[in-house]
């Protein structure tokens, strides 16, 4: 299957989930509230998503490996069982359970889908451009989502928003089984189509037994002989690696990965708290916008994130990936102190953008940075820690955030937001490694 091939057949349906979940972006915190849920309880709702992720990682990246398989059908359908649960819920306590079941599905999404493009892609000469088509088809989803939810909701009710969610996944879930097959084909296969003990071979014997078995040499039998005790030694090499404790320990201690995964944490942190607790809430309660503005503005905003997006292989291509990442991050960090600042309308708004745009060419360069900070043959593992310890933003963040507004006020909710990418900002670019330029 070629790149552009399996882009699609991943985008297809993992482009729905985030269309859905994007639809309760501005719905679910004012549903919650309306039914009876304080802001502290409003995060917890908010925080067991990531809470779910957390669980789910490491054990899909496991199984990935060991079974060279792929779950994204599995995560859908948690998702929609996640979708189905809030058009039933009557209770602001039973969003805690419909919520987790989002974040498992979406654990599993992505942990599958960032393990399968990170094989095929640390090699591709056009990677980094790759990665911004990827991450724009996934971004114009999560982003134009928000205004149509809230606009149904506004026009309607919640439960209509809950209603489409629900129609939504449902596609996404049909889709999601009739790509299984040929998802489950690039799972067993490594590094553009070659199969994983075709290549164990190829690296223990630099290639001699592939060119006499395969291609034809000289002495059949021989090389036979020589392609069978590499295929064993091979199996008894990865026998010996199944010591995931070293390798997972391996990857604890490489600051730069640490690093990384850090920053990712502090990106989570900010954009769980801020876009789906903080704007809703004080745009709504504070600044006094009705659900639809609140909708259309972060539409806004994730249109201008997805345009940033589009450039970002240039922009990672001029600057190098470590420094695109430095500069991202800044650009978020001036959109929360903003709103701390200048305390306004305008403020409110550009604070919402420049979240946005920080993101907006982060996420490539972040995954980059990733295939090149870690040995090749633990990316299941990277995968599954990165997105573990990342998705502690999503927990900790809402919590935190919501405890901070709840106890003193939403301006100190702000500062913490804006310290956490600050100080993970400024571990990164000082300490990490710059790697080489994607091309």
């Amino acid at each position: 299957m070629t790149t552009k091939r399996l882009l699609i057949a991943i985008l297809s349906t993992i482009a729905l989930a985030d269309f859905g979940l994007g639809l309760n972006t501005v719905v679910l915190p004012l549903y919650a509230k309306s039914l009876g849920a304080s802001i502290i309880t409003i995060g917890l709702i908010i925080a067991s998503f990531g809470l779910a992720r957390i669980f789910i990682n490491i054990p899909v990246s496991i199984l990935s490996k060991r079974r060279k398989s792929q779950y994204i059908h599995i995560g859908m359908l948690f998702i929609f069982m996640g979708a189905v649960g809030y058009l039933l819920s009557t209770a602001y306590y039973q969003l805690f359970f419909f919520r987790f079941l989002e974040g498992f599905g979406s654990g599993i999404i992505n942990t599958s889908s960032m393990i399968i493009l990170t094989k095929r892609l640390y090699k591709e000469e056009k990677r980094a451009k790759v990665l911004s088509r990827y991450m724009i088809a996934r971004r114009l989803s999560m982003g134009s989502a928000p205004f149509l939810g809230a606009v149904v909701a506004y026009e309607f009710t919640d439960k209509a928003a809950f209603l489409l969610y629900t129609a939504i996944m449902a596609a996404g879930v049909i889709i999601a089984f009739y790509n299984k097959a040929s998802l489950n084909n690039v799972s067993n296969t490594d590094d553009g189509g070659m199969p994983e003990r075709e290549k164990a071979v190829e690296n223990d014997a630099g290639g001699r037994a592939i060119d006499a078995a395969v291609y034809g040499g000289d002495d059949e039998n021989g090389s036979a002989g020589i392609l069978n005790a590499n295929i064993k030694g091979a199996d008894k090499t990865a026998s010996k690696n199944k010591s995931s404790l070293g390798k997972y320990s391996a990857l604890l201690f490489n600051f730069n990965f640490i690093a990384l995964c850090f920053l990712t944490f502090s990106f989570f942190f900010s954009r769980i708290g801020s876009r789906r607790e903080l704007v809703p809430l004080v745009g709504y309660g504070v600044i006094k916008l009705n659900k639809a503005d609140i909708g259309l503005l972060v539409s806004i905003s994730a249109v201008i994130g997805v345009i940033l997006t589009y450039y970002s292989d240039r922009v990672i291509n001029a600057m190098g990936v470590k420094k695109s990442i430095i500069t991202s991050f800044v650009i978020t960090a001036a959109g929360v102190v903003s709103f701390i600042i200048f305390n306004n309308i305008v403020a409110f708004a550009l604070s919402v953008v420049l979240l946005s745009a920080g993101g907006g060419f982060s996420g490539p360069a972040r995954n980059l940075y990733l295939m090149d900070s870690v040995d090749k043959t633990h990316y299941d593992e990277a995968v599954g820690i990165y997105r573990t310890l990342s998705d502690l933003g999503f927990v900790l963040g809402p919590v935190a955030i919501g405890a901070a507004f709840d106890y003193f006020n939403y301006m100190s909710a702000y500062g913490l937001v804006v310290f956490i990418i600050i100080l993970a900002t400024v571990l990164f670019g000082f300490f990490a490694k710059s790697f080489a330029v994607a091309v």
